[in-house]
């Protein structure tokens, strides 16, 4: 386990120190996949760096498996890092090293056998799928290859956590998918801790099992990942997640609804959200109309979103509002410059 305890971080400048880690108490279960997201500049990246004491800590502690590392040796640490991987936004690759040898670099750095090397090696490059890549060097390989390569090195001494600073951020989307399907099977087969930093939400609702916020140096929330799109609680997180699921109808088609009102509907778990919507076409005397639909598969429960138009009188528009409502997460009318007063 990895707990995080009273942990700032101050940057002195000229006029006072900044806080860019305020007093953050975290804990990281063992085997898990933990995402920290946030918007740029909240604080991810040297919280993570205070895991393995890359960035060390103004106050605070940071124990794994009980130990806290802020209190070892220089050689303590040493080879307690060689229990935590790490991979990075930009590789991090030897340039003059092929990508066997850079994997053979790690292996070396912990005493690994030297006649056992190249059967661990061909066994890491396997993994990631760059076996026929072995004797080519960075510049030859593409972005996802790149970190492809990273994810073999940072495991090659089988370390019980894997940190990773924006590691699919350089990487298109083909390649973002193939490094969170590799990450997930790593911890499926290894069940290695990964801490992972993005400021991507389409990446942590595909990946984490659990995930904390951060804004301005402080955990704002700490949920598993469903519920924390299904249900953010604090406003940065709802902003982060609007982002990623954002609906904006064409101009085009909101000048065709200019009756009733437009809602958007979000809903949750395993009842179909159909079944609603159908009960309140019978029970209120109105019409309901999907207008779009769409619906996210995180930990393999849903959340759908629709946007609505319901028509008919006024008093009955405003009992099937009050119906939906009762049988959604959310809720939000949308302005329609176009629709008549009714």
């Amino acid at each position: 386990m990895i707990e995080i305890n009273n942990v700032s971080v101050l940057f002195k400048n000229k006029k006072s120190n900044v806080a860019a880690v305020d007093n953050v108490s975290l804990k990281i279960n063992d085997g898990e996949i933990f995402g920290i997201v946030g918007h740029s500049g909240a604080g991810k990246s040297t919280l993570v760096r205070v895991i393995n004491l890359l960035q060390k800590p103004t106050e605070g502690e940071v124990l794994i498996d009980g130990v806290d590392i802020t209190k070892l040796n220089r050689k303590e640490l040493r080879q307690k890092r060689l229990e935590i991987g790490m991979i990075f936004q930009h590789f991090n690759l030897i340039k003059g090293k092929t990508i066997a040898q850079n994997i053979e670099f790690v292996l070396k750095a912990d005493n690994y056998p030297k006649d056992k090397r190249e059967a661990r090696i061909t066994e890491l490059l396997s993994l990631v799928n760059l076996l026929d890549k072995k004797d080519s060097y960075p510049e030859n390989l593409s972005g996802g290859q790149k970190q492809r390569a990273g994810i073999a090195r940072a495991i090659a001494n089988n370390p019980k956590i894997l940190l990773c600073d924006e590691a699919t951020s350089a990487l298109d989307l083909e390649n973002t998918e193939e490094v969170v399907n590799l990450l997930r099977d790593i911890n499926e087969k290894t069940k290695i801790t990964i801490v992972f930093i993005t400021h991507e939400m389409d990446v942590a609702k595909r990946l984490f099992d659990r995930a904390a916020v951060m804004d301005n140096g402080k955990i704002i929330e700490v949920n598993n990942v469903y519920d924390l799109f299904a249900s953010p609680q604090h406003e940065v997180t709802r902003a982060l997640v609007n982002r990623n699921s954002s609906i904006e109808l064409p101009r085009e088609i909101l000048k065709k609804l200019d009756k009733g009102e437009i809602l958007k509907v979000t809903y949750k778990g395993d009842n179909s959200f159909s079944a609603v919507i159908s009960k309140a076409i019978k029970k209120f005397n109105v019409d309901i109309n999907i207008i779009h639909g769409r619906i996210d598969y995180i930990s393999n429960k849903p959340i759908g979103n629709l946007i609505i138009n319901i028509t008919g009188l006024k008093d009955e528009i405003n009992r099937a509002k009050k119906f939906i409502q009762s049988n959604a997460v959310e809720t939000e009318r949308i302005i329609n410059e176009y629709m008549e007063v009714i």
